[in-house]
């Protein structure tokens, strides 16, 4: 039996399961042949605020149906655990301390930066070789600095998948 992979969705690849752009139908494949799929709560919120400015910034093109359709789709990955919701304790002195320093030396906003210390600190961190976390981004920054701080990371727009 081979090593399960966990997968930590960002924002950026998180939607492309609810929304038709580049790399949706790479990201659905694969979400749709792997498990083990979580992300964090800032994830989650930055997910509904693009469904949200989506929906205001051009209502032709995303209807309320497809607002809400894709906002019931993600709430219901999560509530029968196709996608589970790591905490990431934001409130901790030693733990913004670190995002800080993730930001000032990547120059990566604090979302981003949260998702790496907490594949670093949290959870993930005691997974090693080919069960190691996988960060699944389509953003390019975000997939240069998880690399560069040793992370394993599918940038979905610009890799095969992993």
């Amino acid at each position: 039996m081979g090593a399960i992979r966990t997968h930590l969705f960002d924002a950026s690849a998180l939607v492309k399961l609810f929304l038709n752009e580049d790399g949706s139908e790479k990201v659905k494949k694969y979400f749709n042949s792997h498990s083990v799929f979580w992300t964090t709560s800032l994830c989650f919120g930055e997910v509904l605020g693009v469904f949200k400015r989506k929906f205001i910034s051009n209502k032709e093109d995303f209807t309320k149906e497809q607002y809400l359709f894709a906002s019931e789709g993600l709430v219901a990955y999560i509530r029968n655990g196709s996608i589970s919701i790591e905490e990431v304790d934001i409130t901790k002195l030693e733990v913004f301390n670190e995002v800080e320093k993730i930001v000032e030396k990547y120059s990566i906003d604090l979302a981003d930066a949260f998702q790496i210390v907490a594949l670093k600190n949290g959870f993930p961190s005691s997974l090693s070789g080919d069960s190691k976390t996988i960060l699944i981004t389509a953003d390019g920054e975000l997939a240069e600095a998880a690399k560069s701080e040793g992370l394993r990371v599918w940038n979905c727009l610009g890799e095969s998948a992993p």
